[in-house]
């Protein structure tokens, strides 16, 4: 979180100002499994072809969620030793300022302790706080995250699992904001207001001599949107046992695979508390955190599980089939520094 997560540190987690509501606090280790999909009476099926696999036993994905740990702010912060079982590491931006200090520090928290393990992560918003443009940063931290061994995903695609079986596939992207989370006329009176108050405007540049602006946000969310969107339609496409068509943003899926979607941003007013003093300033603000994207978690190929940072509390709830998941560190009660979900 960046400085607007300090007016948001005593957050007890209810879901957004919709109505809908959902528990909040330290969230259990494991996910409730995900219901089988049901269609309803006269509804389409995707036609399977001949050549479909066998069915196999899927084993489930150990994933341990971290987000937000400003350890700038936090020098104290460390992960937990021992390291909790997992299967892959999933941080969800917010470590601290500069990406390729976030790399470094993150790499020297874990120590090797991974072995093999996948790690992966997305830039938060507040890793491009630097004087390094956000596109020249983004270039130096894809070089670093590959020496380290790291997955860093800005719209990009990995697989975790065996090359014989089912695996999940996690779709990262920083998501940034459209700012339309109370309409298209909110999202213009949102990206006004932003263009003074809001902090990543003044941290953050784009190129030299460019400040990065609202409008830069919202169309980098356009594309990561789409991005998002067509990677997990393709996903769904392939784990029916399909080819991949020509130009497929991602190859190599197998029958059974499952989707993840990694973002520091969020889907949905509901991963901000009903009672965050944060409503009651500019609607600026929370558009800013959470953009309108149920949408996705209501369509083809929507993932099981979507794990976000970049908010004031641990929430976890359900749109449809898609569980999301928050467990930021900073200012946030409900912090598990050793939460593994199942995927």
């Amino acid at each position: 979180m960046s400085r607007i997560g300090a007016a948001a540190s005593a957050v007890a987690g209810q879901a957004g100002r919709s109505g809908a509501r959902h528990p909040s606090g330290r969230i259990p280790a494991t996910l409730p499994p995900l219901p089988p999909v049901r269609l309803s009476r006269g509804a389409s099926r995707p036609m399977a072809p001949h050549h479909l696999a066998a069915p196999r036993i899927v084993r489930a994905r150990r994933l341990w969620i971290l987000s937000d740990l400003r350890v700038d702010l936090d020098p104290a912060f460390a992960l937990p030793d021992p390291l909790p079982p997992f299967d892959a590491l999933l941080v969800a931006g917010g470590i601290r300022p500069g990406l390729d200090t976030a790399l470094r520090w993150l790499s020297n928290a874990l120590g090797g302790r991974q072995g093999r393990r996948p790690i992966v992560l997305v830039p938060g918003n507040v890793e491009f706080w630097s004087d390094v443009p956000l596109v020249e940063a983004l270039a130096r931290g894809r070089v670093l995250a590959a020496d380290l061994g790291f997955h860093l995903l800005s719209d990009d695609t990995v697989r975790i699992g065996p090359d014989d079986g089912p695996g999940v596939h996690v779709v990262g992207a920083t998501l940034w904001t459209d700012w339309s989370l109370d309409g298209r006329f909110g999202g213009r009176l949102a990206r006004v207001a932003a263009r003074r108050s809001w902090p990543d405007a003044g941290q953050i540049t784009l190129r030299r001599g460019r400040p990065w602006s609202p409008l830069d946000a919202l169309g980098v969310h356009a594309r990561s949107r789409a991005y998002v969107e067509d990677v997990l339609s393709s996903i769904a496409h392939q784990a029916l046992g399909c080819p991949a068509p020509d130009a497929a943003l991602v190859t190599g899926v197998r029958p059974g695979d499952r989707s993840v979607v990694l973002s520091c941003h969020g889907p949905s007013r509901h991963s901000l508390p009903d009672d965050w003093p944060g409503w009651l300033l500019d609607d600026w603000l929370p558009a800013s955190l959470v953009s309108n994207l149920e949408e996705i978690a209501q369509g083809w190929g929507a993932p099981p599980l979507w794990v976000h940072g970049n908010v004031p509390g641990s929430v976890r709830y359900r749109i449809e089939g898609t569980q999301v998941l928050t467990n930021p560190a900073r200012g946030n009660a409900g912090f598990d520094p050793g939460l593994v979900v199942e995927a």
